[in-house]
């Protein structure tokens, strides 16, 4: 059964795309119909709404209803991931379809190893995932390949300064932003999915998890937020005698 799909990611930039996923030969299937892209890490909210409309009025997408939205959940900074997560919850009620999260390290993880596949890997690697958490910090996790669209993690997500991501050790290779940041998270290991995100793998990690969970399952979209956002209430007045 072919559905029809839109995913969203704002872990750094916006990253929306509109595709037909359906089983295929070596698993999920793909057709991307729509998609658009901007790199700043600081317009989610002006861009994220054009984007969505140019995406669902491409041609032959507006011919088909939606099945299903799909969006990122972290950890990212904080702004961006909650432009994409609620501009996914508006979409889901206005067409009247569930939405489902995929971690955002989880997505970058599955491209990764799709990378490790192309080149002829084994199957029994583990990738470090790393991407930009801001102030000279990374989100990390450990991962390995779960079947042909799907991952399994090996830590729970952290936000830690790039040495000490260093010393997650006993991994094949490393992907994510960070490591294009902080070049020497490789130490003399293959750069993988140098990306924050990565819509179209979201769509292959969800179809997998919510097939295992079976009928009218649902994957949480809460945002994985590991720190507070950059944000201060100012102090308030002080009283007046």
């Amino acid at each position: 059964m072919v559905v029809r799909i839109v995913s969203i990611d704002s872990s750094l930039g916006s990253s929306l795309l509109v595709a037909d996923a359906g089983p295929g030969t070596a698993g999920t299937a793909l057709s991307v119909l729509s998609r658009a892209e901007q790199s700043s890490p600081r317009r989610h909210a002006e861009s994220l709404g054009a984007m969505l409309a140019r995406v669902l009025a491409a041609p032959g997408v507006a011919d088909h209803p939606l099945d299903a939205v799909i969006a990122a959940t972290g950890p990212a900074p904080f702004t961006g991931l909650r432009a994409g997560l609620v501009t996914a919850r508006a979409l889901g009620r206005a067409r009247g379809v569930p939405v489902h999260g995929v971690p955002s390290l989880d997505a970058v993880a599955r491209a990764a190893f799709d990378e490790i596949a192309r080149a002829g890997g084994g199957g029994g690697e583990s990738v470090l995932v790393v991407t930009d958490a801001r102030r000279h910090e990374v989100y990390a996790a450990r991962y390995r390949a779960r079947g042909a669209d799907d991952v399994e993690p090996l830590d729970s997500p952290a936000v830690l300064a790039p040495d000490a991501a260093v010393r997650l050790g006993g991994v094949d290779a490393v992907a994510g932003s960070g490591a294009v940041l902080y070049p020497h998270l490789a130490a003399g290991r293959v750069v993988l999915a140098p990306v924050s995100g990565d819509p179209a793998a979201q769509i292959r990690v969800a179809l997998t998890r919510l097939a295992d969970a079976g009928p009218g399952a649902v994957l949480p979209a809460e945002p994985l937020y590991l720190r507070h956002a950059d944000v201060h209430m100012p102090a308030g007045r002080g009283r007046t005698l």
